[in-house]
């Protein structure tokens, strides 16, 4: 009796807090999304790892959020994003998000991926690549 008790008691607060990381989550995604489509490189910064892996069509390595800042910002301006639509997300075996997605640019299309990373700070961007669209490669 004791035992169902505890059940009742602890399941509902488990589903509570699986519904708050996930929809914060959510909103890191929607906020990543939106800063990728809008060409917003220091509002997609403040989502970054300290050290986040990124492949951009001129270079691929890890760099601190402040070189992934100013690399975004020189993509960006070379190739101004009209949106960004997310075509495909999932998670990893490692327990990652994944999303997946297009984005489309005055210049051409780019394929888009970006891992979320679950962190004491939240959730925020492990890796980023930005590469050239199919029909651009």
């Amino acid at each position: 009796m004791r035992h169902t008790f505890l059940i009742r008691l602890l399941f509902p607060l488990a589903a509570l807090l699986a519904f708050t990381g996930a929809k914060a989550q959510s909103e890191v995604k929607a906020q990543v999304v939106s800063a990728i489509g809008a060409g917003n490189s220091a509002a997609l910064a403040k989502y970054l790892v300290p050290n986040v892996d990124m492949t951009l069509p001129s270079a691929s390595d890890y760099y601190s959020k402040a070189q992934a800042e100013q690399m975004l910002r020189k993509f960006f301006d070379e190739h101004p994003p009209k949106g960004l639509a997310i075509e495909h997300e999932g998670n990893n075996r490692g327990g990652d998000s994944y999303y997946i997605g297009n984005l489309a640019t005055a210049n051409g299309d780019f394929r888009v991926t970006f891992f979320l990373k679950k962190s004491d700070d939240g959730f925020q961007v492990k890796q980023l690549r930005i590469e050239p669209g199919k029909a651009d490669r």
